[in-house]
């Protein structure tokens, strides 16, 4: 999930500064969800701590009277039309080749709306609207992870969120520090897409179903507290972020190296290592 925001501050990588900012807000999100793998997988492995935990939460909330709740996405509602539009112009080309161009056509879009917003954040964000950004993500952990959760709990949707955040830090509003906070409230917060998806499941899959849900709230919230709450984890994260974004700034190359690697080289080797 963090891909998005990590594509969207390629929009800076004309300008020095602004890209090595914007390049260290987006992967510090990479770093802090990598590390929590690195923590959490083995001992999962081992000893299952999250499936028994999403198991007894899911046994105590199907006890109770069911609620279901319908599941709406103001983002995918508000972009649907649009992608129905640009899927009717690639639908002649086959399905390979339209996928291909509809991946195409979406980067290159994302780095055009990014590359304006970035602009017109540079205008807007002054005075009094710079200080009500710093109210509510900037004084502290807490409030930061609140807004983070609180955004991406409305968009349904953390790549939103976090990629929204990333131009703020290119443009110098935000530092790494503050926008680290949110990137993990907006972790949370995404459990709600599953969570909402989850409730509307009845008969035999609900109890599964809801389980999965849980065990990812459950993942999110002990990644903060594991790594977030204790000092000398917290600022790894952050420091692995501002090593990358430096030497991204000397060598662009690096970048595209790393997106390549770690979402698409490494995750395809683990897929092939267990199949074995």
């Amino acid at each position: 999930t963090t891909i998005t925001n990590t594509i969207v501050s390629l929009g800076h990588v004309r300008h020095d500064d602004e890209f090595e900012r914007a390049f260290g807000a987006a992967t510090v999100h990479d770093f802090f969800n990598l590390w929590s793998v690195v923590i959490f997988l083995p001992l999962e492995v081992v000893f299952h701590p999250l499936e028994r935990m999403g198991g007894w939460l899911a046994q105590r909330m199907l006890g109770g009277s069911a609620v279901t709740v319908s599941r709406f996405n103001p983002v995918e509602a508000a972009t649907e039309p649009l992608v129905r539009f640009f899927e009717g112009l690639t639908g002649g080309l086959g399905q390979e080749a339209g996928g291909v161009s509809l991946i195409v056509i979406g980067v290159v879009l994302i780095i055009a709306t990014i590359t304006g917003m970035g602009k017109l954040l540079k205008s807007l964000m002054v005075g009094r609207a710079e200080q009500i950004v710093h109210r509510a993500i900037g004084r502290g952990a807490i409030p930061g992870i609140a807004s983070g959760a609180i955004v991406t709990v409305l968009v349904q949707s953390s790549s939103t969120t976090t990629s929204l955040i990333v131009p703020l830090a290119g443009a110098g509003v935000l530092t790494l520090s503050q926008v680290y906070p949110f990137t993990l409230g907006a972790n949370i917060g995404t459990c709600i897409t599953a969570l909402l998806a989850a409730t509307a499941i009845t008969g035999p899959s609900a109890l599964p179903a809801l389980q999965i849900a849980l065990v990812h709230l459950t993942y999110n919230v002990l990644g903060v507290i594991v790594i977030y709450g204790i000092p000398i984890l917290r600022v790894i994260p952050v420091r692995n972020a501002q090593a990358l974004a430096a030497l991204t700034r000397e060598r662009r190359l690096v970048a595209l190296m790393y997106i390549l690697g770690v979402f698409f080289l490494v995750p395809m080797v683990a897929i092939g290592l267990s199949t074995m």
